[in-house]
């Protein structure tokens, strides 16, 4: 049981776990806004490119400080 459960979570979060957790939040937030009668079609193609941009340039930045201190 222990394994599956950490395979779960290792397919899940992967490599970053910011981006699990944006995606997660972007879905919450989807479920909120349908719930409240909005659209929310667009929330998702938008989110989800925008959390992987945001932990590409954090990666980014993590290499060149260990680039800079080495």
């Amino acid at each position: 049981m222990r394994q599956l459960a950490h395979g779960i979570v290792g397919f899940v979060v992967g490599d970053d776990l910011w981006i699990a957790v944006a995606v997660a939040a972007l879905l919450a937030g989807a479920a909120a806004l349908v719930h409240l009668g909005g659209n929310a079609w667009w929330l998702l193609p938008v989110g989800v490119p925008a959390a992987l941009w945001i932990s590409l340039q954090r990666a980014r930045r993590a290499t060149e400080r260990a680039r800079s201190s080495a």
